[in-house]
């Protein structure tokens, strides 16, 4: 559930950035902008998949291996110096596999003491004339479906490219919807497919708001309930409110798919739904009257 709503948070913007040469303990020399240990084995992303945004008080780092293993880091603040991830924090760090499903992910905020997860990440520099930005993480995440553990450490990102404006949305996509009974419109409209799974997310132009779904990419025609009964179909709303985002959960609800072309790629529908903090249940917002259109293939 939290991988969910983290990857709705992030999107998908990819930046390129510059190679650079790193040396490490063992006596080899691997070319990288963005390493770290896990479990004691070496990791680095691979640069076509090396991404920063800092957007409306968040800063997100992201990067994935050539065998599709994913750390990304998000943070509540817009400056340099240490941000303190636990069970708590307004900031959060995840570890997945992208090639699984997307709630059998690692993170620092869901395990019943700080000794499982947690950790910090230090931003160093913050370039603004080049944009980029660089630091240092170490942290522990946890995975509540198994009760099992990852130790993330020696975390390096280096000069990595930043953006700080949503990405255009293009092949004709809409995404719209009622917010608590006040007319919403998606300006940045991403989808795309991993593992299966089909994920949306449009943006606000300030990216204050976020409204996302997830579904099968082979979902047919039909009513699907958002209500949690099952987790394949899921509704998300993420509000940004003092330099803090919050991310609910559809608890009740539902997705009508009208279309699923799949040799075009495109699918359409409605949705309606009520959307709960699962840290506190009783914030609820209702994300009603919704449509979609949207295009997911490469």
């Amino acid at each position: 559930m939290k991988k969910a709503i983290l990857v709705l948070l992030v999107g998908f913007w990819c930046i390129s950035s510059c190679r650079k040469e790193y040396s490490y303990e063992g006596g080899y020399v691997q070319t990288a902008n963005f390493t770290a240990q896990i479990d004691g084995a070496h990791w680095q992303s691979a640069t076509s998949t090396e991404q920063a945004t800092m957007i409306q008080g968040l800063i997100n780092i992201t990067g994935i291996s050539t065998d599709n293993l994913e750390i990304s880091m998000t943070l509540s603040g817009t400056g340099t110096g240490t941000y303190y991830l636990s069970q708590r924090s307004a900031s959060l760090a995840t570890y997945a596999n992208i090639d699984s499903s997307f709630l059998y992910a690692f993170t620092t905020n869901e395990a019943p003491d700080t000794a499982q997860a947690g950790g910090q990440v230090t931003i160093t520099e913050i370039d603004q004339t080049n944009q980029t930005i660089s630091g240092t993480f170490s942290f522990n995440a946890y995975r509540t479906v198994d009760g099992t553990q990852k130790t993330i450490t020696q975390g390096v990102f280096t000069k990595i490219p930043y953006s700080s404006t949503q990405p255009t949305t293009t092949n004709g996509d809409t995404l719209t919807a009622n917010i608590d009974a006040r007319g919403w419109v998606g300006k940045s409209i991403q989808a795309a497919v991993n593992a299966g799974e089909l994920t949306i997310v449009g943006s606000s132009a300030d990216g204050s708001q976020s409204v996302g779904l997830l579904m099968p990419a082979n979902t047919t025609p039909g009513t699907y309930p958002l209500d949690g009964t099952n987790p394949s179909y899921l509704g998300v709303y993420t509000v940004l409110v003092n330099a803090n985002t919050t991310g609910l959960v559809s608890v009740s609800g539902t997705v009508t798919v009208t279309q699923n072309n799949t040799t075009t790629s495109r699918i359409t529908g409605t949705f309606t739904f009520s959307a709960a903090d699962p840290s506190n249940p009783t914030t609820v917002h209702y994300v009603t009257s919704g449509v979609f259109s949207v295009y997911y293939g490469p």
